[in-house]
């Protein structure tokens, strides 16, 4: 916790909206809707190239290196000058720079690396595959010699490395443990040509390491061209989302909504069992939408009287999540979703629902479960025809034909392409954001007057010392 300053380049402001009238229980649940601004400061669009190392690792099959070669020449024909950078190949092998271990991109350097690339080595036919989880380790032993502000990995994999060890289902996997080891040193981009992969240990990666995964020719060089001009967009390689609640409640959870879905998870703030840090990567100028849901007992409370539940700090913005408990009966019947902040509420609930059945409809494609797929396609459709997501429809009409989209009534045909299917797996994962209405923003941030810790404009106490603010 402390680190409320925002990073140098990024201004940061934060908006809250809850419901403010709920229903006392014993075990209320709270959903609050933030919206986190982040907004370019300074003169640079750009973060510099000489903060960034980059490896790129190609893993192909024999059939595809000449593409790859072609690839390659053109993606480090267009480095940025000063960028450092490692070309891997098969096995995990270094196949530029030809001596040491790290290149520096320029006039002449570039001209080098193209040439120098012809050399890159193909996954061997009739070998134990290398699998991932080598690759992983691979660039995790170049990065610890890089001390630069952006670390970041490229994988580009046709599928073929993947070994028995890269399950990422299991958590004592030798895939998930190097994650593990991984997450923190550096971000990483998958980019699968063709469509023989399977799809979950790249998801994984690209999750973990808080990077995207998606499907490309075998021409690859403008994936990794967007993936590189994404990276250096990056204002902040990490930023903490903190929240702290009062001791009423027991149960805080975040899910980003847009422009990913992903349910983050928390690190306690020292030995405080009441505030919580949740890290978030990748920040660029953008604005990022975010559910909290906080579990609290209404039971010791007054009734009818604003309470603070909860205080949430990011890049110096603070915003409190204030509520009233209101007595049973008639006057509590308006309590809950309702107003502008309850329509935003049910849409990110839906969202996240809608989401989560498409992924489980696509994935029981893959593992050819048709009865469970119509089944969890259908219910995404459903909710998307609820919420106006047309780009649900269009990724279900990849796979089925809609029959009624209210009613969540859709037919898989007899054979469906498994590369469409796999193909469909990692684009539901690359963004889509929820469409949601303008949230107003929030009045100026305040500082308690008695510890100096940032206070939303909505808050009457400060939650860290407990005085009036």
């Amino acid at each position: 916790m402390g680190r409320y300053t925002a990073p140098p380049g990024l201004g940061i402001s934060l908006s809250v909206q809850v419901a403010p009238e709920q229903r006392p229980d014993q075990d209320t649940r709270i959903d609050a809707h933030l919206r986190v601004r982040a907004a370019a400061v300074g003169p640079r669009d750009r973060i510099p190239a000489v903060d960034i190392a980059l490896v790129l690792a190609v893993d192909v099959a024999a059939g595809r290196r000449d593409a790859a070669v072609a690839a390659l020449a053109e993606t480090v024909s267009a480095l940025p000058d000063g960028i450092s950078y490692t070309v891997l190949g098969g096995g995990a092998s270094q196949c530029y720079p030809l001596t040491g271990r790290w290149a520096l991109a320029g006039p002449d350097d570039r001209r080098h690396a193209a040439f120098s690339v012809g050399r890159i080595a193909a996954a061997e036919e009739g070998r134990p595959p290398t699998g991932y989880t080598t690759w992983l380790a691979r660039a995790r032993e170049l990065f610890a010699e890089r001390a630069l502000p952006v670390r970041h990995l490229v994988l580009v994999t046709d599928g073929g490395s993947r070994s028995e060890d890269d399950d990422a289902a299991r958590a004592d996997s030798a895939l998930s443990i190097e994650l593990t080891r991984c997450e923190g040193e550096f971000t990483a981009d998958v980019i699968a040509p063709g469509a023989g992969w399977d799809p979950a240990p790249l998801i994984a990666v690209a999750e973990r390491l808080h990077g995207a995964a998606a499907s490309s020719p075998d021409a690859f060089a403008p994936a990794v061209a967007t993936a590189l001009g994404r990276l250096r967009k990056v204002r902040s390689p990490e930023l903490p989302i903190e929240v702290a609640v009062r001791p009423a409640v027991r149960e805080v959870t975040l899910t980003e909504i847009a422009p990913h879905q992903q349910r983050l998870e928390p690190d306690p703030a020292g030995d405080d069992p009441f505030r919580l840090e949740f890290r978030t990567h990748q920040w660029q100028p953008e604005s990022r939408d975010y559910l909290l849901t906080l579990r609290a007992d209404a039971g010791n409370d007054p009734l009818g009287v604003p309470l603070q539940l909860a205080e949430v700090t990011v890049g110096g913005a603070a915003g409190a999540v204030v509520v009233r408990w209101l007595p049973s009966g008639t006057a509590a019947a308006t309590a809950g979703l309702s107003g502008a902040a309850g329509r935003n509420i049910h849409t990110m609930n839906v969202s996240t629902q809608m989401r989560t059945a498409l992924n489980h409809g696509y994935a029981a494609l893959d593992l050819e479960s048709r009865e469970r797929a119509e089944a969890q396609l259908g219910l995404a459709v459903r909710l998307a025809t609820e919420i106006a997501a047309d780009w649900v429809l269009d990724e279900v009409r990849k796979v089925a034909r809609i029959v009624d989209g209210p009613q969540g009534h859709v037919l898989i045909g007899p054979a469906v392409d498994p590369g469409t299917v796999r193909q469909g797996l990692l684009s539901i994962t690359s963004g889509h954001p929820v469409e949601l209405p303008p949230v107003p923003r929030a009045g100026p941030a305040v500082r308690c007057p008695h510890c100096d810790h940032p206070a939303g404009a909505a808050a009457v106490f400060c939650i860290d010392c407990g005085r009036q603010l």
